[in-house]
C-alpha cells in the first residue's frame, strides 16, 4: 500500500516536470521530446516512472508516442494565453490549444451582495448571488483556480454539468451572451492556504485576472477572479504606438 502511494506521487511529480519542461522550452505542436532515457536522467528517476508519466499525458491527449520515432507533442500549450485581447473562457482558451481541461474540484454557495459586488455588478445590496469556486487542470494536475460571482437568477436552470464546464457556454445556452469584459492583470504570490487548496507542494507565482463581464447592452453579468499557474499560462497583448 505504501509503495503504491509513493510511486503514484512520483509519477505525478514527473508528469508535472514534463509539462513544465514543455512550457519552459516553448515547445509547440509537433515538437519531439527527449528520449525516455534522457528524461529519466533529467528528472533523476527511473525509466518506468517516465513511461507511466508519458502514458498519463497520452491519455490526456497532450503527447503521442510513435513506435521507433519517439514521443511528440500533439497539443499546442505554447499558445495558452496568447492574444488575451480576445475574450475567451479558460475552457475555450485551453481547447483552442488542443488541451481539454477537467474540473478537479467544485464548490458553490449562496451569498448576498456586499458593497463591493453591488457596485461592480450594478445590483442592490444583499441581492442573492452564487459564489462558484473551481480548480481546473489536466487530469489531476491543477493549472488554474477560478472564483466566479453571478446573480442567482441567471443560474436558475443550471444543470450539474453547467457548473463544471465553461460558464460562458452555460450562460449562452440560457440566452445570456457575454460580449466583453473589463479586466486587471495582477501578479499573485500564493499563501500556504492557497497552495494547500490546490495541492501544490511549492510556491509558484500566479497571474490573477480580475474582471467584470458584460453583455452587449453593457449589463454586468459576472465578476470573476481567475488565477493562472504562471508555469503553464502566459499572456500576450498587442500594443500599438498611435
Amino acid at each position: 500500500m505504501i509503495t503504491m502511494i509513493v510511486k503514484e506521487n512520483l509519477v505525478s511529480q514527473v508528469k508535472r516536470e514534463i509539462l513544465a519542461y514543455i512550457f519552459r522550452e516553448g515547445l509547440s505542436r509537433g515538437s519531439k521530446l527527449p528520449s525516455i532515457e534522457n528524461l529519466a536522467s533529467l528528472f533523476s528517476v527511473g525509466r518506468s516512472t517516465v513511461r507511466e508519466a508519458i502514458r498519463s499525458l497520452e491519455q490526456a491527449h497532450i503527447l503521442e508516442t510513435l513506435q521507433g520515432k519517439g514521443t511528440f507533442l500533439i497539443a499546442d500549450p505554447s499558445s495558452l494565453g496568447k492574444d488575451i485581447s480576445r475574450l475567451r473562457s479558460a475552457t475555450e482558451m485551453a481547447r483552442d490549444s488542443g488541451i481539454e481541461l477537467v474540473t478537479l474540484r467544485v464548490e458553490k454557495e449562496k451569498i448576498l451582495a456586499d458593497a463591493l459586488i453591488s457596485k461592480k455588478l450594478g445590483i442592490p445590496l444583499e441581492s442573492p448571488l452564487v459564489l462558484l469556486k473551481r480548480i481546473r487542470g489536466i487530469e489531476n494536475e491543477p493549472l488554474l483556480y477560478l472564483e466566479d460571482i453571478i446573480p442567482e437568477n441567471y443560474t436558475a436552470n443550471f444543470s450539474d454539468g453547467d457548473w463544471h464546464g465553461s460558464l460562458f457556454q452555460a450562460l449562452e445556452q440560457k440566452g445570456i451572451v457575454i460580449a466583453y469584459s473589463k479586466a486587471k492583470i495582477i501578479p499573485y504570490c500564493p499563501d500556504k492556504d492557497f497552495l494547500k487548496k490546490l495541492g501544490l507542494k511549492r510556491s509558484v507565482p500566479f497571474l490573477l485576472l480580475e474582471h467584470v463581464h458584460y453583455d452587449a447592452r453593457g449589463q454586468a453579468i459576472l465578476f470573476s477572479k481567475d488565477y493562472y499557474h504562471s508555469e503553464f499560462f502566459h499572456f500576450e497583448v498587442l500594443r500599438k504606438r498611435l
